[in-house]
């Protein structure tokens, strides 16, 4: 009689938490994307960036749930960042501002938690491969 030999418990981590990761991002870009859509208005020029961000997400979203490698998370996590970083001075009260730091579209704090729970998750996803 054989028995099957239990799999080493990084293998098993990595197949089954990151690929769970990868699909929990992907869902989140999803919503990002939705966020960019939601803000477009085709009377303004500015229409053309919000869907153009909307059309930037769904390349990273296909990635993330088919096959989310190191490079994947890398470039997710730096275009995280760079969204917070450009949302952040979207924020802040400037002279000639169209929007006061309080006064924000209202679109954009949901926006907001979506980017900083992929930049989580890709963070988690870094931790997991630095742990082979």
């Amino acid at each position: 009689m054989t028995t099957l030999a239990p799999r080493p418990a990084a293998v098993l981590h990595d197949r089954t938490v990151v690929p769970l990761l990868g699909r929990a991002a992907a869902l989140l870009a999803l919503g990002s994307a939705a966020v960019h859509l939601f803000l477009v208005d085709v009377g303004t020029l500015g229409s053309l960036a919000m869907l153009g961000m909307a059309l930037v997400c769904l390349p990273c979203a296909w990635h993330l749930w088919r096959t989310p490698t190191g490079s994947t998370w890398a470039a997710t996590a730096g275009l995280d960042a760079a969204m917070l970083a450009l949302h952040a001075q979207m924020l802040a009260p400037q002279a000639g501002h169209a929007h006061a730091a309080g006064s924000a579209p209202t679109a954009m704090w949901p926006g907001l938690g979506l980017v900083a729970g992929q930049l989580a998750l890709a963070s988690v996803a870094g931790l997991v491969a630095l742990r082979r």
